[in-house]
């Protein structure tokens, strides 16, 4: 027991960058030494650092996504009369011009990831206040999450890395290469496709530190940390899938 306090204390003297390759070989005691620094900067530096780490992904992939968007519109517009068509292209030179669509990727993209956050911090604090958290609050459990979405910092530079390097997108994400057709619209469509993509190392990491992230700030057993993780992993999943669900049928034909 006194060891195990001697090295939170001393994990509480590092600086926050080292926190942040802590978070890699040591979650747990890096959990305990975040949650121990009431300051501002314990949620604030590794958000920042996920954003900027997207908006390098988005600025990379932008161009060959507005491409695609390009060639897609065209093909839709081929079936227009020929006044309708040119005006939706007078219409779509300000709309998808690059940097219209890198504004609003970074912007739009950013604010989702915070959404994104507060919803997750959300349903783990009401869920862990179900299964019995000890003395919960609010407040270390966002900074817990924020930490746990430092793989998606990480995804997002390798990502943009590739891209740069093999210069064209990453069209099949995570494991849904092994239902995908090559028709970008039709997989779109296919939930099951959805659910693949977004299993990578990248999300399986972010849930693995979910768990051991709850087990600190909740003061949870690993089982419940365990179970309430896979909820959270189920909702996202449903919810990846949810727009195919609802819209699929209108626009699959």
């Amino acid at each position: 027991m006194t060891a195990s306090m001697e090295t939170v204390q001393n994990d509480d003297q590092r600086p926050l960058w080292q926190l942040l390759f802590g978070i890699i070989d040591r979650p747990n005691a890096t959990f305990k030494s975040i949650l121990a620094r009431p300051q501002w900067t314990g949620w604030l530096a590794p958000l920042l650092f996920i954003i900027i780490a997207f908006a390098i992904f988005t600025a990379v992939q932008t161009p060959y996504s507005l491409e695609l968007a390009r060639e897609q519109a065209e093909r839709q517009l081929a079936s227009l009369p020929a006044e309708q068509a040119e005006a939706a292209r007078a219409g779509m030179e300000v709309t998808m011009s690059l940097p219209v669509m890198l504004a609003t990727g970074i912007g739009f993209g950013s604010l989702a990831l915070i959404i994104g956050l507060i919803a997750q911090t959300a349903f783990l604090y009401f869920t862990a206040l179900v299964a019995g958290g000890d003395d919960l609050e609010f407040g270390p459990l966002f900074i817990m999450s924020t930490w746990t979405r430092l793989p998606a910092a990480i995804g997002f530079l390798t990502q943009a890395g590739y891209i740069f390097m093999m210069q064209r997108m990453i069209d099949q994400p995570g494991l849904s290469f092994l239902v995908a057709t090559g028709d970008l619209l039709q997989d779109a469509r296919n939930p099951l496709y959805l659910i693949l993509g977004r299993l990578d190392i990248v999300w399986l990491w972010h849930l693995l530190l979910v768990v051991v992230g709850l087990s600190v700030a909740a003061r949870m057993g690993r089982g419940k940390s365990l179970l309430l993780t896979l909820l959270y992993a189920a909702l996202t999943l449903g919810l990846t899938v949810l727009p195919s669900l609802i819209f699929g049928g209108a626009f699959g034909g």
